[in-house]
């Protein structure tokens, strides 16, 4: 009990960090009931995926979690989309970067493209954090 406590106070902080990356993209609740609510439903996305591969007969390794998370991560972005009131994820424009000879052109970012991006990045620092402590 004392680990899922811990895993799921750790997974809420890291999906809120990588959500705040995203901030021109997703735009959350501003009531603070729906952004607790929002943040947990993706948090136990998260921790179940673990119980799930152990259903399924997977062994739950570093690879196996973060394409189970990554997977239900993007299934529960889109739901949250459609039915969480004050969740919007909004296309947006990326500037263009430069550093020195390496130079990234201004594009269209979409929704999808946003929901992916979330969803692989919370994905594997999730993963990356499961294994290291489970060391």
């Amino acid at each position: 009990m004392k680990q899922f406590i811990k895993s799921l106070f750790v997974y809420f902080f890291i999906l809120y960090f990588v959500i705040g990356l995203f901030n021109k993209g997703i735009v959350l609740p501003t009531t603070s009931l729906y952004l607790v609510i929002t943040l947990l439903i993706l948090t136990f996305t998260v921790v179940i995926s673990g119980p799930l591969l152990k259903f399924l007969t997977v062994k739950s390794n570093l690879f196996t979690h973060f394409l189970m998370s990554g997977i239900l991560l993007v299934g529960v972005f889109f739901l949250l989309k459609i039915f969480m009131t004050g969740l919007y994820i909004n296309p947006y424009v990326f500037d263009g970067v430069t550093w020195g000879t390496l130079e990234i052109a201004s594009f269209s970012v979409t929704p999808t493209v946003t929901i992916i991006s979330v969803s692989v990045i919370s994905a594997l620092i999730c993963s990356i954090y499961k294994e290291l402590d489970s060391v």
